[in-house]
């Protein structure tokens, strides 16, 4: 017998209010021809068909939207194998704008809506959630808490850390033993991991699901933790002669993708360094307090402390010296929403990641 799960019944609510909401603001009628749908390698919450015309929507359903990272969302919709549209609990005036802005398709349950398809051409925004709001208990999975994900970063990294033993996990991630139990138990109740018979074994399986799952939570949950302040410098250039390497860190964003796909001029510096070593490290690089609102990115400066073991990234398997691992340098590239950093995010997977996922 199939039982739907909290969040399977949450996204068809969030689903059919979206859909009941559109219909009601703009008498255009979509209807659901199928769901969790398989195509091309991945997995559609949704097709959407549009009374009286031919075309047919991806939909990617999500709750709590507006707390979720923007460039993610954009580059999972950007991504599908399709013409796409994020449907939403809520979709507040500013996350309408990035998201228009960007040609990604909305519509929520409060009304909002953004749909592109000549002659049909729909914008709603700044349309409020009423006080019924959708009662939906959410479903934790303590694999996506803070230390759970620098668990699955090394698993992204390094896919085969999945079968080692618990305790050489924890010694590569730096988490407690006991961490480790549970974030397995986690993945393996998600379908991430799957465990052969008599102890024979254990496999990643699902890579881009668990990638996009990563890169969407790690923003919210891990990197504000690790956040060492935003700083600028009046030479946009300053990194191309600085030895990173010295202070033991490394370069992540916009500055890694272009040392690994040399296809980007980096506006912002992304660095992951100690604690201790912030202060000489400012000092030598030069770097000022950055504004809460600067006019403009380049010459912004972010630092974050690095989550992983200080000795050194044992599980960086296809990282180059002084930069941080593809993986996380995708993640930075993507939390930005800029679509200059979403097309080399793109490139950045198909060059290093890719190959993780075994059915790209």
């Amino acid at each position: 017998m199939y039982v739907q799960t909290g969040k399977q019944r949450a996204e068809i609510d969030i689903l059919n209010q979206a859909i009941k909401a559109l219909a009601e603001e703009t008498d255009l009628l979509l209807r659901v021809d199928e769901r969790e749908v398989t195509q091309d390698n991945q997995i559609i919450d949704a097709i959407l068909a549009v009374e009286g015309r031919k075309e047919r929507l991806a939909a990617e359903v999500k709750r709590w939207a507006p707390q979720a990272n923007i460039g993610a969302l954009i580059n999972t919709i950007q991504a599908l194998p399709m013409q796409g549209v994020l449907v939403a609990d809520y979709i507040n005036p500013k996350m309408a704008e990035k998201l228009k802005e960007q040609g990604v398709q909305f519509i929520d349950t409060a009304g909002n809506a953004y749909l592109n398809m000549p002659p049909v051409y729909i914008l709603v925004t700044g349309k409020r959630q009423t006080k019924q709001e959708i009662a939906v208990k959410s479903e934790t999975n303590r694999a996506f808490d803070r230390t759970g994900l620098m668990v699955i970063f090394a698993f992204l990294c390094r896919p085969d850390l999945v079968a080692a033993p618990y305790r050489e996990i924890a010694g590569v991630t730096g988490v407690a033993l006991g961490t480790v139990g549970w974030v397995m138990t986690g993945l393996k109740d998600a379908g991430f991991i799957f465990e052969y018979g008599n102890k024979k074994g254990r496999e990643l399986i699902e890579y881009k699901l668990l990638l996009n799952r990563w890169v969407e939570t790690y923003p919210e949950k891990l990197r504000p933790k690790v956040h060492l302040g935003d700083f600028q410098t009046d030479d946009p250039y300053w990194w191309k002669t600085f030895n990173i390497q010295q202070y033991k860190g490394y370069w992540g964003g916009e500055i890694a993708a272009a040392h690994y796909t040399k296809y980007l001029k980096p506006a912002v510096a992304t660095v992951y360094l100690l604690d201790r070593v912030k202060g000489k490290f400012l000092a030598q690089a030069r770097l000022k307090a950055a504004p809460e609102m600067m006019r403009q990115e380049t010459g912004r400066v972010k630092l974050y402390q690095p989550f992983w073991p200080e000795a050194a990234l044992p599980f960086q398997e296809a990282a180059q010296p002084g930069l941080v691992p593809p993986v996380l340098a995708y993640a930075d590239l993507i939390a930005t929403a800029d679509p200059r950093n979403l097309e080399v995010a793109g490139r950045l997977y198909d060059e290093y990641i890719a190959r993780h996922n075994k059915k790209d």
